[in-house]
């Protein structure tokens, strides 16, 4: 009898390993963005987390009609960032100006998985272009 235990337990162990590398790599998919277009906006930051699973950037976005919309940028961890751009928790302050292209929401929020930023100086950095 203590066989047929080890194989259920051994089952429901591969099982739950099985679920849990699915969903890992569902996350490291990006499925809440579109791949297949890309958008660019310019906004003023109001806060930058430098933290991991992924760094964000929120920031103010005049629309059409002049109403400010909060839009937010994700990236990837910080280590990637400090490690092939030099970037850090002082990297972007409340008030800079910054404009950041990348995929956009899939559900029409104004949320985007960030490709290129381009600060005030015109410098540009491709996050993407990390050999990781």
């Amino acid at each position: 009898m203590k066989s047929g235990r080890l194989t259920i337990r051994t089952a429901v162990t591969a099982g739950l390993v099985c679920l849990a590398l699915v969903s890992a790599q569902a996350h490291h998919a990006n499925s809440a963005y579109d791949r297949s277009q890309s958008v660019t906006v310019t906004g003023t930051v109001t806060r930058w987390q430098f933290i991991n699973p992924h760094a964000g950037l929120w920031f103010d976005v005049a629309d059409e009609s002049g109403n400010v919309v909060e839009w937010s940028a994700e990236f990837q961890g910080t280590l990637d960032l400090y490690r092939h751009f030099s970037w850090n928790k002082d990297t972007f302050k409340p008030g800079d100006t910054i404009t950041i292209t990348g995929d956009p929401a899939r559900d029409g929020s104004p949320n985007l998985a960030a490709r290129i930023v381009e600060f005030a100086d015109g410098s540009e950095v491709d996050v993407r272009s990390a050999p990781d």
